[in-house]
């Protein structure tokens, strides 16, 4: 009998068929050899299990006493072996490898599945409120994808990103249309792109079983935007001195920087105010056009006008220069030529202290206690120094990024 650890059998099922077919597909095809999928993936057997994304150690406690040791010792060499190098290591162990499907539907069902799910509760607020077949589909993507990708950064991570906001906030119906919009990543791989339709579909019954709330907006809820598109958008922005965009992550945040600058370049070049990416912003940006023309107040702000207006950064700044000054000792105003200098006066006092220890006729060893001191006190000063030239260039950098209009 099968532990299924609280997601659906119908989820279960998906991942498995997903993976490896069918019982009888895997004997024929899987079971004697590793396979390696491609790109980063490592030496792959049984039920999608990636032992090049495994520790040793972690191959060894998922698979001793299931298989005989000489074929656990084979395993386990494949550990951290990715890429090209795996695709050798399948060639290398034919013939050395047989996994028997009982054995794989073990290490899959009571291995993977309570680890990966330990994983998606740790990395998503909100999980452990979904459906047994919502949850089951979250924990496919985390085990097809990389359950990392919930929190990469770029484009290529950016549905995984909504997924794990959706879960978080409850806006559940969102979360097919993100799976689907997936398929943009495999335009020749019919498996993965069928992999996500099949995804979507089985979280929609899961909506519709036991978050009617949530299925009631299936039909209204429009299909997302393509990351790619928004991230497009948003270096084209870009381009055109509309920093406030925010990252460039393929992301449009509900009510975030991208939407605020896209309603502004709207409003600035007479387009309808709507936040969406249409075909007819998409074609003004297109145009060749001048970068958008930085206030000459902005062009000429200085440190004291970041502050006035309450500059997190300056503020942060500020404060970590208070506390370096206090450890040199009071030094408020620093640059290059006083950094070398501090340096040399320190050095002068330390060789000094150890000439004043000699004059007066202590042993050797009380004045190298006495030049240690002394030493120890410089560190500790030259620390603040160190602290307070970081602050400064971060403030310069600060307010070099406001004239050019990169920070608001």
């Amino acid at each position: 009998m099968l532990d299924l650890h609280g997601i659906s059998r119908a989820s279960f099922d998906l991942i498995v068929a997903a993976e490896v077919t069918s019982e009888a597909y895997y004997v024929r095809h899987y079971q004697r050899a590793l396979e390696y999928p491609g790109e980063q993936s490592g030496p792959t057997g049984a039920v999608g299990y990636d032992f090049g994304q495994q520790t040793r150690a972690q191959i060894l406690s998922d698979w001793t006493g299931k298989l005989p040791d000489a074929m656990l010792k084979v395993l386990a060499k494949a550990a951290g072996i990715k890429g090209a190098a795996a695709a050798d290591f399948c060639k290398r162990t034919r013939g050395m490898i047989d996994i028997p499907w009982d054995v794989a539907l073990d290490v899959f069902s009571n291995r993977d599945v309570p680890r990966y799910l330990a994983i998606c509760r740790r990395l998503l607020p909100g999980f452990d409120e979904l459906s047994p077949d919502c949850a089951g589909v979250i924990l496919s993507v985390a085990f097809n994808r990389d359950a990392g990708g919930f929190n990469k950064p770029g484009p290529r991570w950016s549905e995984m990103r909504q997924i794990k906001a959706c879960i978080g906030s409850g806006d559940l119906a969102r979360i097919p249309g993100l799976l689907r919009s997936m398929k943009r990543l495999w335009p020749d791989s019919r498996g993965l792109r069928d992999r996500r339709d099949d995804e979507a579909a089985l979280f929609e019954h899961g909506l519709t079983v036991t978050h009617p709330h949530e299925a009631a907006k299936l039909l209204t809820t429009p299909a997302p935007v393509d990351p790619d598109v928004v991230a497009h958008v948003q270096a084209r922005l870009r381009e055109l001195n509309y920093f406030d965009v925010g990252q460039i992550d393929g992301e449009p945040t509900p009510g975030g920087r991208t939407e605020g600058a896209i309603l502004l370049y709207r409003n600035e070049h007479g387009l309808p105010l709507t936040a969406a990416i249409d075909d007819q912003l998409l074609e003004e940006l297109g145009k060749p056009q001048a970068p958008r023309h930085v206030a000459e107040t902005r062009a000429n702000a200085t440190v004291e006008d970041l502050r006035e207006s309450g500059s997190q950064t300056i503020g942060i700044t500020d404060r970590v220069k208070a506390w370096g000054g206090r450890l040199v000792g009071g030094t408020t105003g620093l640059g290059l030529s006083s950094l070398l200098a501090w340096f040399t006066d320190r050095a002068t006092q330390i060789s000094a202290a150890k000439d004043a220890a000699g004059g007066l006729g202590l042993t050797p060893e009380i004045g190298w206690i006495i030049l240690a001191a002394v030493l120890a006190l410089a560190v500790v000063a030259g620390a603040g120094l160190l602290l307070w030239y970081g602050a400064h260039l971060l403030e310069q950098h600060r307010v070099a990024d406001y004239r050019t209009g990169k920070n608001p």
